[in-house]
């Protein structure tokens, strides 16, 4: 990672990045003045990636810490225990300060790739991502660790439990005759158990539409696109899709989806002395 100077007068209690800390004087036996801030390493780029995080949560939770009060601070963040994430709700801004916040840099997003998070993705660019996927004829193949987890047959790694068991269930009958109509495919042949077929279904919805949102305009609440339709169902699938396409080298440079995993190749600025 790219490396830039600071001073150690730089940064203060609490708010400063893992890395940024020289650990080995703070937890060594030497008297030291409680007031001085235990700085004295220099800040990677990333660095600003775990502040921005903690000062994102200071803003969502009105006044809270990420790594909880001051007496237990540098303890949870020297041991990546980022306590105040429990008390998030919304599972999407959950996982994006999860990996803002993570200790290790390489965990980190850089500032390109947290901006293609779902969190910040619109309504629209969220289901031009699952479209994506649904695009990609590997999505067909139980030969992938991709499809495998999206399935829930993958021998190590359980689907989220943020999905509904059964993805048909959320559609209902009626809608699914309408999302089918204008596809090669039938409703019988969609596993409500399978999520590639859901994924599928969602890509041929929007390669066929065909009026289906004045169709489906009988939902309440109404709706007034298909984005709309299927976030209002399944607000998690991006999410979870993308949970899973990150860790999976092979996808997530593949032609169609790079643009939402970018590939950050920062050149190393020399350290000032």
């Amino acid at each position: 990672a790219a490396t830039y100077h600071t001073s150690n007068e730089s940064g203060s209690h609490g708010w400063v990045a893992y890395e940024c800390i020289d650990w080995g004087e703070l937890f060594s036996d030497k008297i030291w003045n409680p007031s001085d801030a235990p700085l004295q390493l220099r800040c990677k780029e990333k660095s600003d990636i775990q502040v921005a995080g903690m000062l994102s949560f200071y803003i969502l939770t009105k006044g809270k810490h990420p790594f909880g009060p001051k007496i237990d601070r540098l303890k949870n963040l020297h041991d990546d225990n980022p306590v105040g994430l429990r008390e998030l709700c919304d599972p999407v801004v959950k996982d994006l300060l999860s990996q803002m916040l993570a200790r290790s840099l390489d965990e980190r997003p850089y500032v390109e790739q947290a901006l293609k998070h779902p969190y910040f993705l619109s309504r629209k660019e969220q289901m031009k991502f699952v479209e994506a996927a649904g695009n990609e004829p590997k999505l067909k193949s139980s030969r992938n660790d991709v499809s495998n987890q999206l399935d829930n047959r993958h021998p190590s790694k359980t689907r989220s439990s943020l999905l509904p068991d059964n993805w048909k269930d959320v559609i209902g009958r009626d809608d699914l005759r309408t999302l089918c109509d204008g596809g090669q495919k039938s409703p019988s042949e969609y596993k409500g158990s399978r999520y590639t077929h859901c994924i599928r279904l969602i890509r041929n919805s929007f390669q066929h539409p065909d009026g289906k949102v004045c169709q489906l305009k009988n939902k309440t609440p109404a709706i007034s696109s298909l984005e709309e339709y299927f976030l209002q169902l399944f607000p998690t699938l991006p999410l979870v899709l993308h949970q899973i396409i990150r860790e999976d080298c092979d996808w997530k440079t593949l032609p169609a989806l790079k643009d939402f995993f970018p590939v950050i190749d920062r050149r190393a600025v020399p350290d000032v002395d």
